[in-house]
């Protein structure tokens, strides 16, 4: 009895009626394992079916034990071996019904023959950026049962029309490839927590209003954070029609070095084709130093750079050496000066000044460059709103990499479903009970 209440110990079993004989290893499916050898049998009960007791009042015995089951219940690997346990279950009969039973422990549910332990386990590892196949040949169980038991986590899944939308709500979209109707996902989460709220198989306007209208208290939200997505936009409209749009400031700055960006390698190519190979090739080698904040550039430091090697050019400051590389070209230089113009009033967070330099661009510009910095008036209203409240999407799209890392290590889900609560067991949002 000794040995079998350590082997339980060791199993992490406390069923006081289980009795473990031996331990021992054998080849099973081609694979070395453990196996446990064990009696379950508990004390005579009531009939289950027609409710007799285990005597009647003549003191005749009607529940009787009936021989035993064997079944195999697999269990959580032990030194690195797969465990299995051999357990006798009893079975019981009713005279008075001729109805039949047999025994079942705890540890596994009636008809299976994976341990609750294993199943525990397998849900432990759902929440970690893993892919079905590592947590099944972890766990030595099917895909399958992984699959299954993840469906079986649905029930747990919070009822979103239950709970109350946040004051700030951040949107935005993923790429998921799961649903046939729309490749992109729609995301939406708390943004002041950053708790995840939902996620929708599409992005489309008319799903998103009949969910969202689908809320208690749509018009609570009173600060929607969002990319430059028109979509998205019109939702203030017809859901949140007490709320005001901020724009990621994130996609602002990016907006703005793209167009600087495409500007430099327009004016490289100019240059090519003027054989000005020397320009051509200084401003491509050194195009990082022309997004540099102006603030962080250093004017007293004189030091050798690339592309311009001592002897031959002599040490001269990183001010210097940026001042060099517009000689190229005086477009180039006065797109330089009217982009960190703009930049610097966006991180003064000086939306007066920002919206002004935008509308006063000087003629003399390139129209195209121009024409995509004034693109950003369109939104002037989500800038502002974006340089006086404190919120922005970086929080959602922390979100949005840690789906991407479990989509590239599962390589891809087939199912949204599958995928949806992934993510929700990933941002611990079910609780399994």
């Amino acid at each position: 009895m000794l040995m079998s209440n350590d082997i339980k110990k060791l199993l992490r079993i406390i069923e006081p009626n289980l009795i473990t004989s031996d331990i021992s290893y054998e080849m099973v499916k081609g694979q070395q394992t453990c196996v446990v050898n064990a009696t379950f049998s508990p004390p005579l009960t009531p009939c289950h079916h027609c409710g007799s007791t285990v005597y009647n009042e003549s003191g005749k015995q009607v529940v009787v034990r009936n021989g035993k089951k064997k079944a195999v219940v697999r269990f959580d690997q032990f030194n690195h071996l797969p465990l299995i346990m051999n357990v006798a279950k009893q079975r019981y009969t009713c005279k008075n019904c001729a109805h039949h039973w047999t025994a079942t422990p705890y540890f596994v549910e009636k008809g299976h023959s994976i341990s609750r332990h294993v199943i525990l386990k397998i849900i432990d590892l759902l929440k970690e950026k893993i892919s079905f196949t590592l947590i099944a040949k972890l766990c030595h169980v099917s895909i399958t049962t992984v699959i299954r038991v993840l469906r079986s986590i649905k029930s747990y899944l919070p009822n979103p029309y239950q709970t109350h939308l946040p004051e700030v709500l951040m949107v935005d979209e993923f790429r998921s490839h799961c649903s046939s109707e729309d490749t992109m996902s729609f995301i939406c989460a708390d943004g002041i927590t950053g708790k995840l709220i939902n996620i929708l198989p599409s992005r489309k306007l008319t799903q998103l209003t009949a969910h969202f209208k689908k809320y208690p208290n749509p018009n609570d939200v009173k600060l929607l954070v969002t990319d430059m997505n028109a979509a998205y936009f019109q939702l203030t409209k017809s859901v949140f029609t007490s709320a005001k749009i901020i724009i990621d400031r994130f996609h602002v700055v990016k907006h703005c070095n793209k167009a600087f960006q495409d500007f430099r390698i327009k004016e490289m190519k100019r240059l090519k084709q003027q054989n000005n190979q020397i320009g051509y090739l200084k401003l491509k080698a050194n195009w990082r130093r022309l997004t540099k904040d102006r603030m962080s550039i250093n004017h007293s430091e004189y030091k050798t750079w690339r592309s311009f090697r001592a002897p031959h050019y002599p040490y001269q400051t990183e001010a210097m050496m940026i001042d060099r590389l517009l000689s190229y070209s005086e477009p180039l230089k006065e797109a330089y000066h009217c982009f960190h113009d703009i930049m610097d009033a966006f991180r003064s967070k000086n939306h007066v000044s920002f919206i002004q330099q935008l509308k006063e661009l000087p003629e003399t510009l390139d129209s195209e460059f121009r024409k995509k910095l004034q693109n950003l008036l369109n939104y002037k209203e989500g800038i502002r709103n974006s340089l006086i409240y404190p919120y922005l999407n970086g929080k959602i799209e922390a979100k949005n990499t840690h789906i991407k890392t479990l989509k590239r290590v599962s390589y891809g889900f087939k199912s949204f479903e599958n995928m949806k609560l992934r993510i929700f067991m990933m941002n611990r949002l079910i609780e399994v009970k």
